[in-house]
């Protein structure tokens, strides 16, 4: 085959591709020696992401699934493969059109005021609706992880939680979805926008919030978000730091998932959500208002995912409320399964 045939990259690309490889085949690695010695329990599906030079540090990873890095070293592989050989080609370097490359003639997203309609549909799906959900199998979504013992997280004297995001993450954009659902349920949000993740990464321009200028007012728990990386601009990792750390953030990331990645949320010092809770690529090709439309559909597969997930959320917040009758939803069916399922009860 002649070197015609594939599409070249510059050097600079294929460079960030070969290493994204060599860090997902050695992840890889080790979690099937993490299988091997019986350590299932580990949940550490990382990737490092990808490095921007105009960013001082790395940014902190993203997160994959076993079965998502399984075929992401391959497909990655694949890509490099065709890279390589586009590189050592005659032809002039361009601007390719390949998931991880620079595409042609593609914006970065854009963010406007989110629709009340859209928050409407989210933020009202009924206890009918999220009990004949209920919860989904395992390996459509995971439940959070729990960890006992810790010194309860509270903000401004009461229950408090904590989410750091990046606002080009596929998983984060995703997880907000089912985060904004939970935690309406006991409060609101205002501030709210509507955007997409980066069209450049995995799963590209999946649908979703940010919570960047939103703000939540609830009377019986704080929430506290980050959006700690803000979105690509022209290219996979062409993003900055859109909201620096608070101390309390950045302690509670470090001590909790070390090495950070996103997306991270700690409800209470007690529930924490450190991977992605159901596959991101569900959403392929909805906008919001397609998403939101399915949520009065308790068959429907984004329903399930998402009203599934929140089902867990929101168990996971009646767990640190005191006392938790101060909402109607704890007692719901699908609440207190969901508790049953963390050990939460």
């Amino acid at each position: 085959m002649e070197p015609s045939a594939f599409e070249p990259i510059d050097p600079a690309t294929a460079a960030v591709l070969l290493d994204r490889a060599k860090q997902r085949s050695a992840q890889l690695r080790r979690r099937q020696m993490s299988l091997l010695f019986g350590a299932v329990g580990v949940r550490r599906h990382r990737t490092a992401a990808v490095f921007s030079s105009n960013l001082g540090t790395p940014p902190p990873p993203r997160r994959f699934t076993p079965l998502t890095m399984a075929f992401g070293t391959v497909g990655v592989v694949i890509v490099i493969v065709i890279a390589l050989v586009a590189v050592t080609s005659n032809g002039p370097a361009h601007v390719g059109t390949g998931p991880y490359r620079p595409l042609a003639g593609v914006a970065g997203p854009t963010t406007f005021p989110a629709s009340s309609t859209v928050l409407a549909e989210v933020t009202g799906v009924t206890p009918a609706v999220a009990n004949a959900v209920g919860l989904p199998p395992t390996s459509s979504v995971s439940p959070p992880t729990v960890q006992s013992g810790q010194p309860p997280l509270t903000i401004g004297g009461g229950p408090g939680a904590v989410f750091i995001g990046g606002e080009f993450c596929p998983y984060c954009a995703a997880e907000r979805w089912a985060i904004i659902m939970a935690f309406s349920r006991f409060g609101s949000f205002s501030g709210l926008t509507e955007t997409s993740s980066s069209p450049w990464d995995t799963d590209p321009s999946t649908a979703t919030f940010s919570f960047y200028g939103a703000s939540y007012s609830s009377p019986v728990i704080t929430f506290d978000s980050s959006e700690h990386e803000g979105n690509d601009t022209s290219g996979l990792g062409t993003r900055t730091t859109l909201q620096p750390l608070t101390p309390v953030e950045s302690s509670l990331w470090q001590k909790y998932d070390n090495p950070e990645g996103f997306p991270f949320l700690d409800i209470g010092n007690s529930v924490f959500v450190m991977s992605p809770s159901y596959d991101a690529g569900i959403l392929a090709g909805f906008d919001q208002q397609d998403i939101a439309a399915k949520l009065t559909n308790p068959n429907d597969p984004v329903t399930q995912d998402i009203v599934g997930t929140a089902n867990y959320l929101t168990a996971a917040i009646c767990s640190v409320l005191e006392p938790v009758a101060s909402s109607t939803w704890c007692g719901q069916p699908a609440v207190t399964a969901a508790a049953r399922a963390m050990g939460l009860s």
